[in-house]
């Protein structure tokens, strides 16, 4: 099974399927602000707290 395919010129992982057999999310942030996003589009942002100060869910 193939998912996905590596750009080598923008140096990036494609996904091309969404249905991976397992399920994963990507933490973005700095020591402020934060992010995580799964692979099915969910996620949400926050502000110094992912507890307490998100943004959008």
């Amino acid at each position: 099974m193939r998912y996905g395919h590596f750009d080598d010129k923008r140096r990036e992982y494609v996904i091309t399927r969404p249905d991976t057999p397992r399920p994963w999310s990507n933490y973005l942030g700095s020591t402020e602000y934060g992010a995580i996003i799964t692979n099915h589009a969910g996620g949400y942002s926050f502000y110094k707290s992912a507890a307490r100060g998100r943004f959008t869910r």
